[in-house]
């Protein structure tokens, strides 16, 4: 796709090199046409600064004497592509720049104010505010995309979070009655042990039935909730991956952890940090941390953007709180040095393995700043 619209650029304005009517395109005009459209290989990764390099190039293209491109066509892709990556301030600045450069230029040349501002300046406006409109349509694309997707996941966990407490009541309810029955037929062969063995005999082939099928529904549960394995922190690639389409970049450092119900917390910790990122963040990088320290396991996810709604404490988070208390850990949620975080500390009945699996970055620093709230 990048080599695609680096081919597009470089095509782009070396067709309207060739255009100039002066005749004046050389050999040098052509490279550096291909230069701007080269530049666009790095549009997702510096998105800002393949812009500032390719407003620049056009200010050193005219300063050469080349042919005349006009100023918007240049600039075009690096200002979606800079939009699209979440630097809306950049891009505007940008276009705001190259106008304001190329108009005052041209008028201290002496060219006709009408013709500069009010037909050539309103129409490199309306082509730079539509590349800009595109990249930021393209985002918000992607973020409805992956808020669709993570709540087709937390819908579908939620009801077989319901389905399995419809399990666990009837498994209550079921193996309560069949021990209650075999609990009252063993005190009735007691009391007939001696004076009607037939009697005791019959009371304890009765708890023997009773005792058979609570074991069988006791295994048929088991292998039904055994059927669909909690999420745990191996899972937290997934989440990454949804972060990702919807135009983060994602850097994660995981630590294995044994204890599944600590490991499941910790993966709903992130699951959650990361579902606010993509609602309410105006960010680009999210980090996931995961790390022993000492008797616990440390969850930070922090993202660098700015939450329109930081004190709002709903359901989501209040839920997952009662969660991780009920672990004897502490969650914490705030603002952070850069961005917002939300942090988590989980007490570990088992010592912490020695080989971590590493991915990225290491923990950031000032792990104790309290993280965002969703």
């Amino acid at each position: 796709m990048d080599t695609a619209v680096a081919v597009g650029v470089a095509a782009v304005l070396a067709v309207v090199v060739s255009a100039d009517q002066g005749g004046g395109a050389g050999v040098a005009a052509y490279l550096w046409a291909a230069a701007l459209g080269a530049l666009m290989f790095w549009r997702r990764r510096y998105a800002r600064t393949v812009l500032a390099l390719t407003i620049l190039g056009l200010f050193a293209y005219y300063a050469e004497g080349f042919p005349a491109i006009g100023v918007a066509v240049p600039v075009a892709a690096a200002l979606y592509a800079a939009a699209e990556a979440g630097h809306r301030v950049a891009a505007i600045i940008g276009a705001t720049t190259v106008l304001t450069v190329s108009v005052a230029f041209r008028l201290l040349e002496g060219q006709d104010f009408r013709y500069v501002v009010l037909y050539e300046g309103v129409g490199h406006a309306a082509l730079m505010t539509a590349a800009i409109m595109l990249g930021e349509l393209v985002r918000a694309r992607r973020r409805i995309d992956a808020l669709t997707e993570q709540h087709i996941i937390l819908e579908a966990e939620r009801r077989l979070s319901e389905h399995k407490q419809v399990l666990s009541r009837d498994l209550h309810d079921s193996i309560g009655h069949t021990l209650t029955v075999a609990a009252i037929h063993t005190s009735v062969a007691q009391q007939e042990a001696v004076r009607h063995p037939q009697a005791a005999v019959a009371a304890l082939d009765h708890v023997s039935e009773a005792v058979s099928q609570a074991l069988a529904e006791l295994r048929a549960t088991v292998r039904e909730l055994r059927a669909d394995p909690p999420p745990s922190l191996r899972d937290v690639e997934s989440l990454a991956v949804t972060a990702r389409a919807a135009g983060f970049h994602v850097r994660t450092r995981i630590e294995p952890v044994e204890e599944p119900e600590v490991s499941a917390t910790a993966f709903r910790v992130v699951q959650e940090a990361v579902t606010n990122a993509l609602r309410h963040s105006d960010g680009r990088l999210i980090t996931i941390d995961a790390w022993h320290a000492n008797d616990d396991l440390k969850v930070i996810v922090q993202d660098d953007g700015v939450t329109a709604d930081a004190a709002t404490e709903h359901a989501g988070l209040t839920g997952l709180r009662e969660r991780v208390i009920a672990l004897g850990g502490r969650l914490d949620t705030g603002p952070a040095l850069r961005g917002w975080q939300v942090s988590a500390t989980l007490p570990l009945s088992t010592a912490a393995p020695s080989v971590a699996v590493l991915s990225a970055v290491q923990p950031p620093s000032g792990v104790d700043n309290p993280g965002r709230t969703s």
